[in-house]
């Protein structure tokens, strides 16, 4: 018994070996790309005063004064855009799956012991 789960420790260990080195270099081009897109775009971190410029725009938009004046319009229009956010969290989840309804479990009887 203990041969066996000794066994499937070092399969397992073996295998997540094997990926280590792809792993590695997919995650060094990723970040050279990402270095290359930060220099052609021009971006550059948030300054302190920008932070405090968002912070304080939040601020502002959660007083419940703001809330009162809503009008109908601004509510249907955030209404369409949660649905649309929504929407492509489901075709998100969808195409993960790849199955349309639930996900692909196999029974227990095909599992090997």
């Amino acid at each position: 018994m203990a041969s066996k789960i000794i066994g499937c420790a070092q399969n397992t260990l073996n295998k997540l070996c094997a990926l280590q080195k792809p792993f590695v270099y997919n995650t060094k081009v990723a970040v050279e790309v990402a270095k290359q897109v930060y220099v052609k775009e021009g971006m550059s971190f948030p300054t302190g005063t920008q932070f405090s410029q968002a912070q304080q725009t939040l601020q502002n938009s959660l007083k419940i004064n703001n809330l009162k004046n809503l009008t109908f319009t601004d509510v249907a229009k955030s209404g369409v855009v949660l649905a649309e956010i929504y929407t492509f969290f489901l075709i998100g989840e969808i195409v993960g799956r790849r199955n349309l309804i639930g996900y692909n479990v196999k029974s227990e009887e095909s599992h090997e012991h």
